[in-house]
């Protein structure tokens, strides 16, 4: 999870928006021009934590707040596991962060609550691993409670910390290419303490394999699961039409002085991509940095190549964005 720098935003035309946030779009000649006048450090970060809403983005936001508070104005959905699963890099972990923000810290009366609180998992976790970033999402950088073993601490610290919500990331490294059984049991032995609290919703977001796990194991499957897979644009005519209108979006978000026209390069980003939205950001991310870097006007065409360059696997012979054919001249 790439966190957005907190409390850094843009005042444009009597409008304050935070930089990352899906209604900074620069989608008049007068936005586009005062985009490309902001500080260098503000339009690489715009840049980076660029988010656009789209189908796939939008679908998982419902499913979270489905999950976690099903009735607009009600009460938060406790006790239950859910799934958010798909390929990496299709967008899950954006959804994620959007997510989160949605609910972020605020002050209470024993001290800072956190209604939504984000992990990442990693291979070979164990539950005192778990409980260090559980100590970390919750800014809590010290010894929590009484116990000197963050395994032990870790549930507490969710509950008193006032939280709905516990996104668990990448949760297929939990229990699958884990070292040993023992630490795979571990794990599961964490989110189902989580769980029967009663008092704390768990989701697990990663690979579909989960849901193979989950329907195997009554503990998840009985506490009212539910999943929702995301996947990729594919190359159908329909997809590739909002695939484009994807780019379209992405472009009235960059802050430059002209739009990119992204869209003209449509089958080359899916081509590259296969559909993951991941993926193209990764493209965008170094042609945005290579064109401040050139004060050019907009993306253009060479910093597309100049960014796939280096991220062209062994063995593949496309030529995205005429890379190949710039190369011989």
């Amino acid at each position: 999870m790439t966190l957005i720098p907190t409390g850094i935003m843009i005042e444009m035309f009597g409008d304050t928006h935070k930089i990352g946030s899906p209604n900074l779009v620069f989608d008049t000649p007068e936005k586009r021009e005062f985009a490309s006048k902001l500080p260098v450090w503000k339009r690489q970060l715009a840049i980076k934590h660029l988010r656009v809403p789209y189908h796939t983005y939008n679908r998982g936001l419902a499913m979270i707040g489905t999950l976690h508070r099903p009735v607009e104005g009600g009460l938060p959905n406790l006790g239950v596991v859910g799934g958010l699963l798909g390929e990496s890099r299709c967008g899950k972990t954006i959804v994620c962060e959007a997510y989160v923000e949605r609910y972020p810290p605020r002050d209470g009366a024993l001290g800072r609550e956190f209604p939504v609180v984000y992990m990442d998992a990693s291979v070979g976790m164990s539950r005192r691993r778990a409980g260090h970033k559980i100590q970390r999402a919750t800014e809590a950088r010290h010894r929590i409670l009484t116990r000197e073993d963050p395994s032990e601490w870790s549930v507490d610290r969710i509950l008193r910390c006032k939280s709905e919500l516990l996104i668990v990331d990448d949760s297929h490294f939990m229990f699958f290419n884990q070292r040993s059984s023992q630490t795979a049991m571990e794990m599961f032995g964490f989110v189902k303490d989580v769980v029967d609290t009663g008092l704390v919703t768990v989701l697990l977001v990663g690979d579909v394999s989960i849901e193979t796990y989950v329907q195997g194991i009554d503990a998840f499957k009985n506490r009212e699961w539910r999943s929702d897979i995301l996947e990729p644009l594919t190359n159908s005519t329909a997809d590739l039409e909002l695939f484009g209108d994807l780019l379209k979006s992405i472009d009235r978000r960059l802050p430059f002085r002209e739009p990119s026209h992204l869209d003209r390069y449509r089958d080359h980003f899916h081509l590259y991509s296969s559909g993951h939205i991941g993926l193209v950001m990764n493209i965008l991310h170094d042609a945005g940095y290579f064109a401040l870097n050139d004060r050019a006007a907009c993306i253009m065409v060479e910093h597309l190549r100049a960014a796939v360059r280096t991220r062209i696997a062994p063995g593949d012979d496309n030529n995205y964005f005429g890379y190949k054919s710039a190369k011989r001249k």
